[in-house]
């Protein structure tokens, strides 16, 4: 009789209300289990584009910081009149590049290696690092003049011979990229709210294979440390020889190369605007006149980048520079959040971009001698 009832009770089924129950709880469990799964990958999402972030920065950090250690000598604000000799001396000059939307931040003169193809034979760069290689009394062929023609008795490469090396001038730039919402440049697959580039002007001209070929053009003249120094460059014939475009007008001249993107720099300039040196110190660059990039006044910084440099009038006296970066995983770790800053950065609490910012300060000494004083 027992067996009968249970039977005949278990082929009922369950009711609706049981079912109901049951979607109900696996639904909660389901959308439990969901808000977990998004959460997790959310958070894994912003993590990786943090870390990727910071490696590029570390990266871009260790190569400034290597151009500045073996700096010979660093520009700065000798004259403290609040103007960066870059600006005075190099940009507004034309002597370096004058990209669209973009400041110098700091320039510097590096003493480098003589190319692989000045010497005879071909050396190896080991051989050039053991001091095995030579170099001939006479250039290789296609070595130029500063007058463009093939060279006999040249000067330069008398100079060359006894330096065994060239002065290379090399400047860091900020510039301003707001990819695909209004970015003044253009539409460019830059990522980031700005990007640091990095330019160098050589001495030696490169043609083809052959990277021994001669004076640059837009070189014109070696700078003299030993008389009138690094702020003496370039000098009065070197204005007289210069080419008839110069370099920031020029379309031949040495190029912009980025170093890192994902620089911070607000859409209405830096919550900080010209952040202060320490005592004795003086801002490598700045923002030159007539240079749009909202939110600066002439001869500030933007604090997405920027450095601090010891005053010095030379390279006999040393010089060390405290760097600054702020880069921004905001694209890579939030990008809803990232579209709707460029596209109104007053919609977006400042707390929220806080939250993605990778500051980095490092402070560097050069390195590099030429008639110091013994102390």
């Amino acid at each position: 009789m027992f067996f009968r009832i249970f039977r005949r009770r278990a082929s009922r089924g369950f009711t609706l209300i049981e079912l109901l129950v049951s979607l109900l709880i696996a639904s909660i469990f389901l959308l439990a289990t969901a808000m977990i799964v998004i959460e997790t990958m959310r958070l894994d999402r912003e993590e990786t584009g943090r870390t990727q972030v910071q490696a590029e920065l570390t990266q871009a950090m260790e190569y400034i910081q290597q151009d500045l250690a073996e700096a010979l000598y660093i520009y700065n604000d000798t004259e403290q009149d609040g103007i960066p000799d870059v600006i005075q001396r190099l940009y507004e000059p034309g002597w370096i590049r004058r990209p669209d939307d973009a400041i110098p931040v700091v320039a510097l003169w590096k003493l480098e290696p003589i190319p692989r193809g000045c010497y005879a034979g071909n050396p190896t760069l080991q051989e050039i690092r053991e001091g095995r290689a030579i170099l001939p009394a006479q250039p290789p062929a296609g070595f130029l003049l500063t007058n463009g023609v093939d060279a006999g008795e040249d000067a330069d490469w008398e100079t060359l011979l006894s330096r065994r090396g060239i002065y290379t001038l090399v400047v860091y730039y900020l510039r301003r990229n707001y990819n695909n919402a209004g970015n003044p440049t253009g539409n460019t697959p830059w990522e980031g709210n700005a990007r640091i580039e990095r330019f160098e002007l050589r001495p030696l001209a490169r043609q083809g294979d052959n990277d021994c070929a001669g004076r640059s053009e837009f070189f014109s003249s070696d700078p003299d440390p030993f008389r009138e120094g690094f702020l003496a460059w370039p000098s009065q014939q070197a204005l007289q020889q210069r080419p008839q475009t110069p370099i920031a007008n020029s379309q031949e001249g040495p190029r912009l190369i980025t170093l890192v993107s994902n620089i911070f720099s607000s859409r209405e300039g830096s919550p900080q605007v010209a952040p202060a040196c320490p005592q004795g110190y003086a801002f490598g660059g700045g923002k030159p006149n007539g240079v749009t990039f909202s939110g600066l006044a002439d001869n500030q910084n933007d604090v997405g980048f920027y450095v601090c440099v010891r005053r010095s009038p030379g390279a006999d006296r040393p010089q060390d520079v405290i760097i600054n970066i702020t880069a921004t995983a905001m694209e890579r770790a939030n990008p809803g959040l990232f579209r709707r800053y460029i596209q109104d950065a007053t919609s977006v609490d400042i707390s929220e971009v806080s939250r993605y910012l990778l500051p980095l300060q490092t402070r560097v000494l050069a390195r590099g001698v030429i008639n110091r004083q013994l102390s």
